[in-house]
């Protein structure tokens, strides 16, 4: 991470050397990032990026952790914003998403990650899911609204925030591969969630009563 030098530096410059970063290393694998296109296009010294960082390492990750802040702060707005209605909360995620794939550059840096030719050890850069899992718990489980789960209970509620996880990735996945089927996909995406919303199927009563028995 970055360190108190390059933190005391005006927001201005550390937008400068973000956005040489990023171009950098969206433009080439990991191997090939080169320190020196990044202080040539960021006009800094070399001497100055090793006060700053300690290596590329070191500099990819507080690029990522810049990311992972920018969702950070929407998840909070989000959960703010829709009353913590869960479906609201996901479907705003998508709109969010969609808008950072097509004007953002930090997604083609994250889609570079997963594509080099020799994949980068991930778990070194990206938090393991045990810690994904508690951030969710506090971040999101703690601040919404139960009232309309069928489960209110922490593991019922995580059971559909996984489902819905899935649905939104998949249909970004969807998106990145095709853009111009944006309408399509986001039309599939609310489809999808609606499913998982009002359940796949109409219980009959005689289900309804084995049910209850089974309890």
């Amino acid at each position: 991470m970055p360190s108190q030098r390059f933190m005391r530096l005006p927001q201005e410059k550390q937008t400068v050397i973000w956005e040489a970063a990023v171009h950098e290393f969206v433009d080439q694998p990991y191997e090939k990032v080169s320190i020196n296109q990044i202080i040539k296009q960021a006009g800094i010294s070399r001497g100055s990026f090793y006060t700053y960082f300690e290596d590329k390492r070191d500099l990819l990750l507080f690029i990522l952790w810049g990311t992972k802040q920018q969702w950070d702060q929407f998840c909070v707005r989000s959960l703010k914003e829709s009353g913590g209605e869960f479906f609201g909360i996901v479907t705003s995620f998508m709109e969010e998403a969609v808008d950072f794939c097509r004007h953002n550059n930090l997604f083609s840096l994250h889609k570079n990650l997963i594509a080099y030719p020799e994949p980068l050890p991930l778990s070194e850069f990206l938090p393991n899911p045990a810690d994904c899992e508690q951030e969710l718990n506090e971040v999101l489980l703690s601040k919404l609204d139960r009232s309309r789960f069928a489960d209110p209970s922490d593991d019922g509620v995580a059971i559909v925030a996984r489902i819905a996880a899935m649905i939104l990735f998949a249909a970004l996945s969807e998106f990145c591969r095709n853009p111009e089927r944006e309408e399509p996909v986001k039309e599939n995406f609310r489809r999808s969630l609606d499913v998982l919303k009002r359940g796949a199927y109409r219980v009959s009563e005689s289900e309804r009563m084995e049910d209850r028995n089974y309890e």
